[in-house]
């Protein structure tokens, strides 16, 4: 594998210097990277030249200009720059090659999220005024596979189901309320890193036109829950995540049906954890989904209008019309869902 990895580095960097990038003076360690990716950084062997991330993805050169040209406008928070795009035929796969600059790995530090509030509402104002939409790239949520028939449906898969079939109608309908503009769009912890006396951002690849809320809710989906040893277990870190929306709102407000939807967010989320795991066979990542699963479905029973405790409270004089105020998931105390023979 060692050997494998050096032949691709070596190949990347020829493709990046054909491109016209003039890096020949470094030294790479690999990094990393995501489950379709492959990462080195470089130091430089000349003190004037920055450290570079040298980044294989399999996401088409195209699209990987497009991002770099939208993250490369953004100077209030610290994002790579990217410095050369180009792409890499290797064993009959085409993978695209990209230089950029390095400014960290994750994960930063978790104990300031308030300032990590700011950053992302100060990301999100730039993405938003940075003259590429991204529309062609837009958020969806279509169903999931559907468990074997043999299989008692998983507490995730059971979670998605009611969020997704019984709140995400109603958002859909309300799309003015729910703010789209360019978003991070993996806004999880290994792509947010410590930056001086901040925060960066790296790994823009899943760039899209969605709501904001996504961002915060991948972020709280998966750095914002303890699980014990016992997958029934599981504490939210309310405060935390009370602490990250306040930092966002003293940049940009966010309305209620932006915080109600959240939660709703973080539950797809946790089916596409499931999924990870399922498909690459980290079990680890199912018993999280499980975990979180369980916890939504029994935490939703209790707390219906509010169950993570992060949204606004209702007033007192006369009921919202705001579906920040009013979403509630089950209609009525018994719960029977059942898909291909699987129950609870």
């Amino acid at each position: 594998m060692p050997d494998h990895q050096d032949r691709l580095l070596h190949s990347a960097l020829d493709c990046a210097r054909e491109a016209g990038w003039p890096g020949d003076r470094y030294r790479f360690r690999p990094v990393g990277g995501g489950t379709q990716a492959s990462v080195w950084q470089g130091y430089p062997e000349d003190p004037g030249s920055p450290e570079v991330a040298v980044r294989l993805t399999p996401k088409p050169a195209k699209l990987i200009r497009r991002i770099g040209g939208l993250v490369d406008s953004i100077d209030e928070v610290l994002c790579p720059r990217t410095l050369a795009v180009t792409h890499l035929l290797e064993e009959g796969r085409t993978w695209t090659v990209h230089v950029c600059t390095w400014i960290g790995q994750g994960s930063a530090g978790r104990d300031d999220p308030y300032s990590l509030g700011q950053h992302i509402a100060r990301l999100h104002q730039q993405l938003a005024t940075g003259g590429e939409e991204f529309t062609d790239r837009s958020l969806s949520f279509e169903r999931g596979p559907v468990p074997p028939v043999e299989q008692e449906l998983p507490a995730w898969y059971l979670a998605r189901h009611l969020w997704r079939d019984r709140i995400f109608p109603q958002f859909a309908e309300l799309d003015g309320h729910l703010r789209l503009q360019p978003i991070h769009g993996d806004l999880h912890w290994d792509n947010v890193v410590a930056a001086g006396s901040g925060f960066g951002f790296i790994d823009f690849d899943k760039l899209m036109h969605a709501p904001r809320a996504f961002d915060l809710a991948k972020l709280i989906a998966t750095g914002f829950f303890t699980i014990g040893r016992n997958a029934s277990h599981v504490r939210f870190k309310r405060g935390a995540a009370m602490d990250l929306l306040s930092g966002y709102r003293s940049v940009q407000p966010l309305t209620s049906t932006e915080v109600a939807a959240i939660e709703g967010f973080a539950v797809i989320l946790n089916e596409q954890t499931a999924w990870l795991g399922h498909t690459f066979g980290n079990a680890a990542y199912r018993e999280q989904a499980d975990a979180l699963g369980g916890w939504w479905t029994r935490r939703r029973r209790r707390h219906r209008s509010n169950p993570l405790g992060i949204r606004p409270p209702a007033s007192a004089a006369a009921p919202s019309s705001d579906l920040g105020q009013q979403l509630a998931l089950f209609p009525d105390d018994d719960l029977t869902l059942t898909s291909g023979g699987g129950k609870e």
